[in-house]
């Protein structure tokens, strides 16, 4: 049932219909609401609740958050990995909002003292959403709530939806091919989990069974299939488990602690084990594997590869503009030296106003990508690694054995004409 609180009246009906806003349809989880309970709370924060998400999806934003800041509450949307301003709400706007989203989820309304996280079934446009939340306690009992909105239609999991180079399709499916450790690793918010999602859809389901160990939240799990796992079990006798049941492929949870990373790497000679961690990039992460673990040799023999990600925004087809570089600034950035046509923004020219895009808004942008790079355990890596130097060194062995890295994607977009010079060095400037 589409929630509103009872029956609506009149007024709100036709608010409703004039501003066309989202729909909620119950709780992602399926738990039912005893809305009658906090009848208060709906009346005072709903409309307004409704408001703010409906705003966000029609700016195309892919996360709202809410952040209390004394008597106000600052509203930030993010839109294709970019910070806008989302007006302010009075501290007890923002307070009823929050409480309502987390009412509508199914949430804890009275703690305020725990990280809890959930999701709302919505409508909007005739498109399906799913909006998925994150509250976090801060002093004073405020919370801070994120907000991610997430087109259930348009939705990407596979490498193939994420748009990875064939090239990089098939080193996954090389890695993944003998039993090790591959990982995606990368700052907070730098869709890692989105990655590690991809390596694991991208194995080869009809040589491979490949099987989840965590919860999947709303990603689909196409060709791999959930493991039931005990809730009593370690994470170590389920892996035995599968190994038992031949199966071939674990994803797991993120290998940000020395006990689930030993004991991945105690399974890495029957199982190949996909997962992700917290790092700034891929060397950097090898190094925190191996300080980890405290056994740096035994790292570098459990280890296939590390993936490491940069999103980054892709230019509007209908909007954006061609322009003939300058040879000089071709051979100075390293383009390939035919390279003719690059692309960029729209932009005024001579003073002349231009046409906004109502596709993209009149960012230029529409979307994003991910620049990949890739430390993959050769035999000199594997010295290395061993060896336990930092990432300094690994990333030179990488250069020097022409690994996947982060310059040389970001150029092959650019000069694909997939993103601009000028968005290039923004994601770097970023990191």
């Amino acid at each position: 049932m589409i929630f509103g609180f009872g029956k609506k009246n009149k007024e709100e009906e036709d608010y409703d219909d004039e501003q066309d806003l989202v729909m909620f349809q119950g709780a992602f989880s399926g738990a039912e609401v005893d809305f009658t309970e906090h009848a208060r709370l709906v009346q005072v924060g709903l409309l307004r609740a409704k408001e703010l998400i409906t705003e966000g999806l029609e700016r195309r934003a892919e996360r709202i958050r809410i952040e209390p800041k004394g008597e106000r509450a600052v509203v930030q949307l993010i839109v294709d990995g970019v910070g806008y301003a989302g007006g302010r709400l009075s501290s007890k706007e923002g307070m009823a909002v929050t409480q309502v989203l987390k009412l509508v989820s199914g949430l804890d309304v009275k703690n305020r003292k725990s990280v809890q996280k959930g999701g709302i079934r919505a409508e909007w446009d005739d498109r399906k959403f799913l909006v998925m939340l994150e509250s976090k306690p801060l002093q004073g009992g405020a919370e801070r709530l994120t907000i991610d909105l997430i087109d259930v239609k348009n939705a990407k999991y596979s490498p193939q939806e994420l748009e990875f180079s064939p090239a990089v399709m098939e080193k996954i499916r090389e890695l993944t091919s003998k039993p090790g450790i591959v990982i995606a690793a990368g700052p907070p918010g730098s869709g890692t989990t989105t990655t590690s999602w991809a390596i694991l859809r991208g194995i080869d389901s009809y040589v491979f069974a490949s099987f989840c160990f965590v919860d999947p939240g709303h990603r689909e799990l196409g060709n791999v299939s959930k493991f039931d796992r005990r809730s009593d079990a370690t994470l170590d006798a389920e892996l035995v488990r599968l190994t038992r049941m031949e199966g071939n492929v674990a994803y797991i949870e993120p290998l940000n602690d020395a006990e689930t990373l030993n004991t991945a790497m105690e399974h890495t000679g029957r199982l190949s084990i996909v997962s992700e961690m917290t790092a700034r990039d891929a060397p950097s992460a090898v190094e925190s594997l191996c300080k980890l673990s405290g056994d740096p040799a035994k790292v570098a023999s459990a280890l296939k590869g590390v993936f490491g990600q940069k999103l980054i925004r892709k230019l509007c087809e209908k909007c954006k503009q061609p322009y003939r570089p300058n040879p000089k600034l071709v051979q100075k950035v390293g383009l390939p030296e035919k390279t003719q046509v690059l692309y960029k923004p729209p932009s005024a020219e001579d003073g002349a106003d231009i046409r906004v895009c109502k596709r993209c808004g009149g960012s230029g942008y529409l979307g994003r990508v991910a620049m990949l790079e890739l430390i993959e355990m050769t035999d000199k890596m594997k010295e290395v690694v061993a060896a336990g130097k930092g990432s300094a060194e690994i990333k030179q062995v990488a250069r020097e054995e022409n690994m996947l890295n982060f310059k040389d994607e970001g150029l092959r977009l650019v000069a694909e004409g997939v993103t601009s010079l000028e968005e290039l060095q923004r994601a770097f400037r970023a990191s």
